[in-house]
């Protein structure tokens, strides 16, 4: 991963998600590829927090 995202675009990722969004679609409304959509998701499943949590 060279160019890391900013916190507000994992947010926006996070939040996305949870209202539904496919990767795809993450990587179209957010202008990132959804390879880099799919690399944080399982970054995120990965952690021992789930997406509300990761959310505050």
């Amino acid at each position: 991963m060279a160019n890391k995202l900013d916190p507000m675009d994992l947010k926006q990722i996070l939040t996305l998600h949870l209202e539904g969004y496919s990767n795809r679609k993450i990587g179209s409304v957010l202008g990132i590829s959804r390879n880099t959509v799919n690399t944080y998701m399982q970054l995120f499943a990965g952690s021992d927090y789930s997406c509300q949590e990761l959310l505050g």
